[in-house]
């Protein structure tokens, strides 16, 4: 990611903006737990919380390095960091199927534990026209190249 910035920085003109969109693992890279996708059944415009979605260790320190070469750049002084936004983004699924296949085929490095699979089905069947949620944290970054500085 550092060679990538590097490479926005050199094509980027004096005082433009890049902006930086992804999941809110790290806010913190010491930060020692990830702050993880919420899991929840939706129906009748209500939430109710399942449990969260387990990411692969090997995925969360991509976050953890990814925030950490934020910090970088800014400490650099590549980029100023202008404003950061975090919110909630949620992912819907019409159906619990639906759900397991886009965990199959796009996050394939996400796990369901078995507890919070059972509280899903146990939520279908209470309410079976509801559907599946996902609240990811997000985190927008909007960084300003600037106008001298060392590369």
């Amino acid at each position: 990611m550092v060679h990538a910035l590097e490479q926005i920085h050199r094509v980027l003109r004096r005082g433009g903006v890049v902006a930086d969109l992804r999941p809110d693992r790290f806010a913190d890279p010491r930060q020692p737990q990830p702050q993880l996708p919420k899991i929840c059944w939706a129906s009748q415009r209500r939430e109710r919380f399942q449990g969260v979605l387990d990411k692969n260790p090997g995925n969360l320190r991509k976050h953890r390095a990814a925030t950490r070469t934020m910090h970088r750049v800014v400490q650099r002084k590549l980029f100023r960091l202008e404003r950061t936004e975090t919110f909630p983004f949620r992912y819907h699924f019409r159906s619990l199927g639906v759900f397991e296949r886009f965990l199959r085929t796009v996050w394939k490095e996400s796990v369901v534990q078995p507890s919070v699979c059972r509280r899903l089905l146990r939520a279908k069947r209470r309410s079976p026209n509801g559907h599946v949620v996902v609240i990811e944290p997000l985190r927008l970054n909007l960084l300003r190249k600037r106008n001298r500085g060392p590369l």
